[in-house]
């Protein structure tokens, strides 16, 4: 009797080193999860912080304005380009220049033909 409880409690010490090593085994492996997770949020942050400063670099005011002058060819707005509410009606016409109940025309098109 007492062999077969020994061999018993030898079992249960067997079975409960494997389970205690198995859960030691894939508890390193949740931690080295959990430390790869880490690393890669830091990597994340800093490539945002590099985009955060990339983008202020872009969008500085005196570049867009270099920019937009040598592809866009804008002007400066001038005082003489306002006009009053008088001279308004004067500029724009009383009749639309395409009508746009016409069927099977290019409207767009038309409007931005007559723009140039």
């Amino acid at each position: 009797m007492h062999k077969f409880l020994n061999a018993c409690l030898v079992l249960a010490v067997l079975v409960s080193a494997f389970v205690l090593y198995s859960l030691e085994h894939s508890t390193r492996g949740l931690e080295r999860n959990i430390a790869r997770l880490q690393r890669d949020i830091l990597e994340e942050r800093e490539s945002i912080k590099v985009l955060g400063a990339e983008w202020s670099s872009l969008s500085r005011p005196d570049r867009l304005q270099k920019l937009a002058q040598e592809n866009l060819k804008l002007k400066t707005i001038t005082a003489s380009q306002f006009v009053s509410e008088s001279e308004l009606a004067e500029k724009v016409p009383a009749e639309p220049v395409i009508m746009l109940e016409k069927k099977g025309k290019d409207v767009i098109g038309d409007i931005l033909k007559e723009m140039q």
